[in-house]
């Protein structure tokens, strides 16, 4: 583990500040599946910012053992799905550091009665840390993608 720490120590830091989402209605079981990938040195620190202890180390094994409850509770306050009028109670089935050590990406799904009419999203992930974050959330209608929104500090809700 000290090697882990050493090698993510020795990586640059990145100059863009960006999220991507994929919002997914899957017909055959009656759900919405959300992929969510953020930079986790980014999102500790928009957590911490929160209230949230430091060396979280979200998907190590060394990870802080209230650092999912603070996860959880981050997602629930800055990342909202409204499906045809019904705010979805979005449950975190996972999550996993990406290959590169940099990414965390976090799985949820919510059953719904039927496909999409109206979604609207609101979206504040990392942006009371970073002013130039930029959200990307994907919608899919099954497997084709219906929209691409690009969302904001300035730009948190957005309606398709």
């Amino acid at each position: 583990m000290l090697l882990l720490s050493i090698l993510l120590a020795l990586l640059p830091a990145h100059d863009y500040h960006v999220s991507k989402t994929n919002v997914r209605y899957v017909a055959d079981k009656n759900q919405v599946q959300v992929e969510m990938h953020l930079f986790v040195e980014d999102l500790e620190k928009d957590m911490m910012a929160s209230g949230a202890p430091e060396a979280l180390e979200i998907g190590t094994k060394r990870q802080h053992e209230d650092a999912e409850r603070y996860l959880l509770s981050y997602l629930e306050k800055h990342f909202t799905v409204n499906w045809n009028g019904l705010d979805l109670p979005l449950e975190v089935v996972g999550y996993e550091l990406a290959d590169d050590l940099h990414g965390l990406w976090i799985y949820q799904l919510a059953d719904v009665a039927g496909p999409p009419a109206e979604v609207v999203l609101k979206s504040t992930l990392l942006t009371g840390t970073y002013a130039d974050q930029k959200n990307i959330v994907k919608l899919y209608n099954g497997t084709e993608r219906s929209a691409t929104l690009l969302m904001s500090k300035d730009q948190t809700t957005a309606r398709y």
